[in-house]
């Protein structure tokens, strides 16, 4: 088990909650925890025995704090991320770096490339032990050259209306977690983006400026296809899938069922158990692994995995799939200096 370590926990909604479960497993400790709303960071201070702070400052600087886990709104976390690299604390954020490209980019001038890379984002899916299994036979060889990657990422159901309009959108909200992983697994930087959107699921959300249903292809330096589905309603679960193909074979992360249950009946025959319905029941275990990875980094100093590098990549993306589904254009990526363009 990891060493314990001091972490101060920004948040304490759904998502902090999730953090503060997996730091627990890790080994970790929450000592400061801050929420702007009193009772929320009253009631995470009860369950995990940490202290209430009264800024994200104080939480920061705590003196028994050695490493900072951010989960609040997306729009707070650039100044969040200043605050803790300037303190001189390692850090976890959850996903997305930033609500957009620009504060990605303001983020990464503002606290110097060797630092982001002591800021580890929250791209969970990358240690799914599937998933992570689909990207180590690739970069392995096991099937040979890779020529086309599909990955499918459907919720159960849409977000609250209320949600749409801070979410920044379906590709910087949803999509960006499969933008890292298509980064993570491919291994090549990507020149070209085409995007498709829809509001059929519920058209209030086409209305508050957003879609529902979603395709993305990516082309990268070395030709690798590489197609994102996105859907805000799945009425069979959590579906979430990945498929590499390549000159030699094919290897896939599917969805984990309930259990190992199979019916087998005249209606049913070999009819396997539902899929799992939930983010939590799917990834709760890659949150750990990512809470233990964090914690030993920041112990060891070593570069974080994944980190604010990385999200700044997939702000990328996600901000030019944005645009390309606005254009109804394919966008040419020249890079993450420079301006994506249209053909």
């Amino acid at each position: 088990m990891t060493q314990l370590t001091g972490i101060a926990l920004l948040g304490a909604g759904r998502m902090a909650k999730v953090h503060a479960s997996a730091i627990r497993q890790a080994g970790g400790q929450i000592v400061a925890v801050y929420d702007p709303v009193s009772a929320a960071a009253d009631a995470m201070a009860a369950e995990t025995g940490a202290a209430v702070a009264s800024s994200a400052a104080a939480a920061i600087n705590h003196p028994q704090v050695d490493a900072v886990v951010i989960a609040t709104s997306s729009d707070t976390h650039v100044e969040l991320i200043i605050a803790a690299s300037h303190a001189g604390k390692p850090v976890l954020c959850e996903k997305p770096l930033a609500s957009s490209l620009a504060d990605a980019r303001r983020c990464i001038e503002i606290i110097g490339s060797e630092a982001a890379q002591r800021v580890f984002l929250g791209f969970n899916r990358r240690f799914d032990r599937g998933h992570a299994s689909v990207r180590h036979a690739v970069q392995a060889g096991e099937i040979g050259r890779l020529e086309q990657l599909t990955i499918t990422s459907r919720d159960p159901f849409p977000p609250p209306l209320e949600y749409i309009p801070r979410s920044g959108g379906l590709f910087r909200d949803m999509m960006i977690h499969d933008f890292d992983m298509a980064r993570g697994i491919v291994g090549k930087e990507f020149v070209s983006i085409t995007a498709h959107g829809s509001s059929i699921i519920d058209p209030e959300i086409g209305r508050l400026g957003d879609v529902d249903t979603a395709s993305v292809t990516l082309l990268a330096e070395d030709g690798t296809l590489v197609t994102i589905l996105n859907s805000r309603r799945c009425s069979y679960g959590f579906d979430q899938r990945i498929e590499a193909f390549g000159s030699s074979g094919m290897v896939m992360s599917d969805n984990p069922r309930q259990s190992g249950f199979t019916r087998y009946s005249p209606n049913a025959p070999g009819c396997a158990a539902p899929i799992l319905e939930f983010f939590m029941e799917r990834y709760g275990p890659s949150y750990v692994e990512e809470m233990r990875l964090f914690l030993a980094c920041a112990q060891s100093g070593k570069p974080m995995p994944v980190n604010a590098l990385d999200g700044l990549k997939a702000a990328l993306l996600a901000e030019a799939a944005t645009e390309s589904l606005r254009l109804g254009k394919t966008l040419h990526l020249t890079g993450l200096d420079q301006e994506f363009h249209h053909a």
